[in-house]
């Protein structure tokens, strides 16, 4: 397993891991595809990929604020029979990138019902922070 920034050519890699239902979410407010691209090319935000045997196996996306000394996780998963080890290894990679960029503190939003979401940030040593709302509005 090779874990690493994703760059453009990664891209259909990533798509094809995603997989259709998730690519072609409804809810997405610009296609999954410019979604994507623009995590792996903003300088502002970070995305890694595991691979294994040239197929992408897990990722991990969000945006780093190190200006203010943190990052924020966006989605962390990943597929197959050693899910929980490879998103604990991308984990501790992405843990060592933060701090090269002096980030202090890495958080996420998870929604109420995500059980198995919650289970793998309490897995990663992340800690429940407070009962906040989650906002949008659709301009």
């Amino acid at each position: 397993m090779i874990i690493r920034q994703a760059t453009v050519r990664d891209l259909n890699r990533i798509l094809d891991f995603m997989g259709q239902q998730q690519v072609r979410k409804k809810d997405w407010h610009i296609s999954a595809k410019k979604f994507v691209k623009s995590y792996i090319i903003n300088k502002h935000n970070f995305f890694f990929i595991c691979c294994d045997n040239n197929a992408v196996v897990g990722s991990i996306a969000g945006e780093l604020w190190s200006d203010k000394g943190f990052a924020y996780v966006g989605e962390i998963t990943a597929k197959g029979k050693y899910a929980q080890r490879i998103i604990d290894i991308m984990f501790k990679k992405f843990v060592t990138f933060c701090k090269t960029k002096k980030i202090t503190i890495i958080n996420t939003y998870v929604k109420q019902n995500r059980y198995n979401q919650i289970r793998t940030y309490k897995l990663l040593g992340m800690k429940k922070k407070g009962n906040y709302y989650y906002f949008e509005r659709r301009i």
